[in-house]
């Protein structure tokens, strides 16, 4: 049991060792032009899945969908968001171009991922991927407001997005000739 033990040891510190002569090398390439191996990509986005996932399962959602929730997010989003992760159907900012990872396209990630998750990486951020944390600089119903815009950007349409651009230039938002779809009416062209 000692040797075990002992060899335990041993290889702990040659790991360690290793390690750290591996990070003085400079043989990883830390550029973000730089295409990661498969495996690592693995790792990494495994990793970030289970790690939100496993964060998220104690935050509870509040009612979303509303259409003074859609609008303010959008701002939040538009003023937060926009620069890295772009409205559906624009080309990527060149911010966005440059990051590696490639910001996800929230539309998709909106549609696989729950509130109480898309909240946790907007409050909380994400490591070594330029996602930046919000809650020191935003309250959580201002960040529920983003969730809300971006869990409803899948049914949004492009007209739809020129109205809420419309309502966060003007902040009008009472306005019939400016009215959004709200989350249970999704028929932009029934509103002309």
């Amino acid at each position: 049991m000692k040797q075990l033990f002992s060899s335990l040891i041993i290889l702990a510190l040659v790991g360690f060792i290793a390690g750290v002569a591996f990070a003085f090398s400079g043989m990883f390439n830390v550029a973000t032009s730089w295409e990661d191996p498969q495996l690592m990509k693995w790792l990494m986005v495994t990793t970030r899945e289970y790690s939100i996932e496993s964060r998220a399962k104690s935050i509870t959602a509040p009612e979303l969908g509303s259409k003074e929730q859609i609008e303010n997010g959008y701002r939040g989003f538009r003023d937060m968001c926009v620069i890295c992760h772009n409205l559906p159907g624009t080309d990527a900012s060149p911010v966005a171009q440059g990051l590696s990872p490639e910001p996800p396209d929230l539309a998709e990630e909106a549609d696989h991922m729950s509130a109480a998750e898309l909240f946790w990486v907007t409050k909380n951020g994400i490591r070594m991927t330029g996602m930046p944390a919000w809650g020191p600089t935003h309250d959580d119903t201002e960040l529920w407001e983003v969730i809300a815009f971006i869990k409803a950007m899948p049914e949004l349409s492009k007209a739809d997005y020129r109205k809420l651009e419309q309502h966060a230039t003007t902040g009008n938002s009472h306005d019939d000739n400016h009215q959004t779809n709200n989350a249970n009416d999704r028929h932009p062209a029934d509103h002309n």
